[in-house]
């Protein structure tokens, strides 16, 4: 989840204002937070081994406050990236959605929405009931130390 500043045209205003009211009609139903389970070891895999479905950690940023950050892996190459206030923080930051590509021990993660956050390749490893990323690149130097720090622990299996 990387923060970018900069104005915004008309049709990204009008999606804000629609997303913010979406976001308050749905806030006020039950607060859903994915569950956490055993590990990455459940899950169906690509003939890579490369495990699909979602993932999640709880981290701390100092902008968005405590956090569970859900990566989402679809049969069909499809990728997000969802937060989740965990303190019940409002979060002003994007579901980022793209696609991915395995390449042996390497996935190459291509941001299409938001345009502009580019792509990033990161290896990856099945340990027991966890998995694990590496960064490797991205072609937005920004980026390094953000993954770097989402690399200090394993990514758990979520419901």
């Amino acid at each position: 989840m990387r923060i970018r500043r900069g104005s915004i045209g008309r049709p990204a205003a009008v999606a804000l204002i629609a997303a913010v009211v979406v976001s308050l009609v749905a806030g006020c139903g039950p607060r859903i937070e994915p569950t956490i389970r055993a590990g990455a070891s459940a899950h169906p895999t690509l003939p890579s081994g490369f495990p699909l479905g979602s993932f999640a950690k709880d981290l701390g940023d100092p902008f968005l406050g405590r956090i569970r950050l859900v990566w989402t892996f679809g049969p069909d190459g499809r990728w997000s990236e969802v937060p989740f206030a965990i303190d019940g923080q409002t979060l002003r930051v994007p579901t980022v959605r793209g696609t991915y590509a395995i390449d042996g021990e390497t996935v190459t993660i291509a941001t299409d929405y938001p345009a502009g956050w580019g792509t990033s390749a990161h290896r990856w490893q099945v340990v027991g009931p966890y998995l694990w990323t590496a960064f490797v690149t991205s072609d937005v130097p920004e980026d390094a130390d953000w993954f770097l720090m989402l690399d200090d622990r394993p990514w758990t299996a979520v419901d």
